[in-house]
């Protein structure tokens, strides 16, 4: 397999790892919400924080991945090769 479609693969499974965590994180928060901790407590300050750390490592390598990939089919590579 082609060294662009190897770095492909570990781009998409690392967005797919970090997207489990976003939403492990999205539902903390939901919890919190659910169970009427204040927006103001350090509990609720903290889980907002994490969300918000990993939403935005998720769209920094969301666009790598993407970028990736549009590189890797326009060098004319194949997941299928």
């Amino acid at each position: 397999m082609d060294y662009r479609n190897n770095l492909l693969l570990a781009s998409a499974a690392r967005l797919y790892s970090l997207g489990v965590d976003l939403e492990a994180a999205r539902t903390r928060l939901k919890e919190l919400v659910g169970q009427g901790v204040s927006y103001d407590s350090d509990e609720m300050k903290r889980a907002y924080n994490e969300f918000n750390e990993l939403e935005q490592q998720w769209k920094a390598l969301e666009q790598q991945h993407l970028a990736l990939r549009d590189e890797t089919v326009k060098g004319g590579a194949s997941l299928y090769n």
